[in-house]
């Protein structure tokens, strides 16, 4: 069954950052969805996934985590407050046995991301939240690689002729957790969203 992304990209005006997921567990993928008790209906909304627990805990911003519409609006509220914008790179795919790790996405079809970032001028870094977005976003026209920082965790893009900057988080994926610590990651958002 082929899953299609669900929601559109949440881009505020004065936006300068860009963040950049994979696409949604598949049960948020799917009609009808199948949110569990905890789950919020936008990205990473998954009861499991420890984003907006980060971004929460840095910005000192309540976060809802039941499906209600305020519990949306306080996440787009964050992110104006952060001037950053949030969309994935996958629009439709096959999550192989219904998994959402990365290495079970297949017949993957990117969105035009190189025609939303000419919609937004003022986004001048882009922020992938797995490595897997790198292999993605090659598959993009217009794109050039510039250099990387050892380990791939800083570098920059030319997409469309302009040059962004490119940060890649550590995912706030539940299995990727086991790698790397709560605290560790914490510190990484705080370096790259700041402390409101």
């Amino acid at each position: 069954m082929i899953s299609k992304h669900p929601y559109y990209p949440f881009v505020p005006e004065e936006a300068t950052k860009l963040i950049i997921g994979t696409i949604p567990p598949y049960r948020f993928c799917i009609t009808p969805k199948e949110l569990y008790d905890g789950d919020v209906d936008f990205y990473y909304g998954s009861k499991d996934n420890y984003f907006w627990d980060l971004l929460s805990e840095l910005t000192g911003a309540r976060l809802d985590k039941e499906n209600t519409q305020t519990a949306i609006v306080q996440r787009k509220s964050l992110l104006e407050n952060l001037h950053t914008g949030i969309t994935d790179i996958i629009d439709q795919c096959t999550h192989i046995d219904g998994k959402s790790d990365d290495l079970s996405l297949n017949d993957i079809v990117l969105k035009p991301l190189n025609e939303l970032l000419s919609n937004y001028p003022k986004i001048d870094t882009l922020i992938y939240t797995s490595k897997f977005i790198i292999k993605q976003i090659n598959k993009i026209a217009d794109v050039t690689y510039h250099t990387w920082k050892v380990p791939q965790k800083e570098g920059s893009i030319v997409i469309n002729g302009k040059k962004y900057n490119v940060i890649v988080l550590y995912s706030p994926s539940p299995s990727a957790c086991r790698r790397v610590s709560y605290e560790k990651r914490l510190i990484q958002y705080i370096d790259v969203f700041g402390k409101l």
